[in-house]
Formats: structure tokens, sequence, C-alpha cells
């Protein structure tokens, strides 16, 4: 006898704006690939999560990879809109670079945010397809603030020896690093000995004075 087919759960009935849709489905994923893993987060159980139907999921998403790499987009923009509205009010070059210092090394030390971080950066996530091209978008949206203030440190005369476009990302390596948050997941020293450790790199770096 033939097996049958698991029928359609109903899920929320079709009363949501798409994006709302969305919303609800990348909410949902990042509950479950943060209690269960990315490769054990099943898509059955992010619908569940949800409340959503199949034909829901698949109005928005051709797999579980296209999901996750629309869930780290989101999250990578979030987190460079606030990076950019740090260091925005930060006023000087030198504050700027300390705010944005800081909320880097937050990536690995703040729980709620080391925790999507782990998620988003983990081994099986990186198989997924599409996430090489996400991470690059990540990275140039998060350094592009850096590369800013650089600029504006090099005019200024408080970052004499700057060189923006080069030094940008080999200062955000050195802070990824720091916060723990390297492929190679060394343990990161304290928030605070990692701050002052890459300040102190920075200063010297970029010819800082006084």
């Amino acid at each position: 006898m033939p097996e049958t087919a698991p029928a359609t759960r109903a899920g929320r009935p079709r009363r949501f704006e798409s994006e709302d849709e969305l919303r609800f489905l990348l909410n949902a994923a990042l509950v479950v690939m943060e209690r269960n893993g990315y490769v054990d987060a099943a898509v059955a159980d992010i619908l569940r999560e949800a409340d959503l139907s199949t034909r829901s999921f698949y109005r928005h998403f051709e797999s579980k990879d296209q999901l996750l790499c629309a869930l780290f987009r989101r999250e990578a923009d979030a987190a460079a809109a606030r990076l950019r509205d740090k260091v925005d009010a930060a006023g000087s070059p030198r504050r700027a670079l300390d705010a944005w210092i800081d909320e880097i090394l937050s990536f690995g030390h703040h729980r709620v945010k080391a925790a999507r971080v782990s998620v988003l950066g983990s081994p099986g996530a990186m198989k997924a397809g599409g996430y090489a091209a996400e991470m690059r978008h990540a990275s140039d949206v998060l350094t592009a603030p850096l590369a800013a203030l650089l600029r504006r440190g090099a005019a200024d005369g408080s970052f004499p020896l700057a060189d923006p476009a080069a030094d940008a990302p080999l200062i955000q390596s050195v802070v990824w690093a720091a916060a723990g948050l390297h492929p190679a997941r060394d343990t990161p020293p304290s928030r605070a000995e990692a701050a002052r450790q890459v300040r102190s790199f920075c200063e010297r770096a970029l010819g800082v004075t006084s």
C-alpha cells in the first residue's frame, strides 16, 4: 500500500502582507537555529515556530540555504545600521574609532549578539549556497563606517599615518579576532582587555601621538 503523503498544515491564514510573512519566517528561523543549530533546523520546525504553512515558505524561498542567506543579510544590515549610528554620534575620529571597536567586540561578548553570530557563522551555515556572497556583503557594510572615520582622521590629522583603504580591512580583521570571531575560534580575552589591546595596536598603526 503506498505511503500516504502528510497533510499540509494550515498555518496562519493568508491575511498578512508579504513583508510581514517574511519577517515571521526569518524571526522563527533565528529562534529554531539558535535552539537546534543550522544543520538540525528543519524547515518544518521553522514553519511550526512561525505558525505558517509550507506554501508560505515557498512564496519566499526555494531552500533553507536561501532562507539562511536572507537572515544573514537582515542581521548584517541591522548591525551595520547600529554601527553607523554609534560612529556618527561619537564626534571626533578617535572617539568614533573607539565606538566602532567596542561595537564589533560586542559581537563576541554580548550574549544575544554572540548567539546570533555563533549560528550564522557555524561550520554548517558556512556550507550553505550563497553564503560566501553574504559574508562579503557583511564585511563590506561593517567595514564602511571604519573606512569613513579613518578618512576623516587622516584629513584632520587625528590619524596621520592612516591609509584608509588598506587599513580598514586589516583593522577589521584584528578586532574580529580579538572578539573571538576568527574561524579558528580562539578563546577571546575579556572585552576590556581586548579593547585595550586593539586600541593600542590601532593608535600605533595610525600614528596617534597623544
